[in-house]
């Protein structure tokens, strides 16, 4: 049997919800969709769905998206690294908030 481990995700209350009630609606749990969820990030090695939102800045979400695979900063010893994971986030963060007061 193959190994498994836990991971634990905080969501929006309300999305939990709605969102449970469509998995009961298919017959699979919770766990079940997320498993199907991984499974397929490594089938297509991408996020198997288009993620659309009207209100997302499509330029700034693309620009965003230069900036992390090309910016490089200086990390503790001189050389250069990849733009900080957390700063991506907090910077994409930024964006989606921004489009919840459009």
């Amino acid at each position: 049997m193959r190994k498994t481990e836990v991971y634990q995700v905080r969501l929006d209350s309300q999305e939990k919800k709605q969102a449970f009630a469509v998995f009961k609606q298919l017959g699979i749990t919770p766990a079940q969709a997320v498993r199907l969820f991984f499974k397929q990030v490594v089938l297509t090695k991408s996020i198997p769905f288009a993620i659309e939102n009207q209100s997302i800045n499509m330029e700034q979400l693309l620009k965003l998206r230069k900036m992390k695979s090309s910016t490089t900063q200086p990390n503790h010893n001189g050389t250069e690294n990849e733009l900080d994971d957390d700063a991506f986030f907090e910077e994409l963060n930024a964006l989606l908030g921004e489009s919840d007061h459009l």
